[in-house]
């Protein structure tokens, strides 16, 4: 064999070994990729379920608040059929059974069941 042809099949099994390795690479590169897009996706994933509970959460807490504030005003209203009953009736006594007692009593209770519904999903989503 000459030096020429020596030179030659060296260059080839080179060659081939650069191809295979250049193969092997890329098969790795490419398992990488899948690797890193998948653990991107599932984090975007567990991100976007996460902003989605707290989101839900924050509404939650809101609609506490705002029945917690109606609750206020029904009591204050409350307040002032008492008031009314004994400072501009003159009566000496008033009763639950009272019709608008009564109604009140029942529109503060209603509130109130809201409201620990609310609390219980906010707990429930704790979880």
């Amino acid at each position: 064999m000459t030096f020429g042809e020596r030179m030659k099949e060296l260059l080839d099994q080179g060659l081939a070994v650069s191809m295979e390795l250049a193969g092997k690479a890329g098969e790795k590169a490419q398992d990488w990729g899948e690797r890193g897009l998948n653990a991107s996706r599932e984090f975007v994933n567990k991100a976007g379920a996460k902003a989605q509970d707290l989101g839900e959460r924050g509404v939650l807490m809101l609609e506490i608040k705002q029945l917690e504030g109606q609750a206020q005003r029904v009591i204050s209203r409350l307040g002032a059929e008492v008031y009314s009953a004994f400072a501009e009736r003159n009566e000496s006594s008033i009763s639950a059974d009272d019709p608008i007692v009564r109604n009140l009593l029942a529109e503060i209770a209603s509130l109130k069941s809201a409201i620990e519904k609310r609390e219980m999903e906010i707990q429930n989503r704790r979880r």
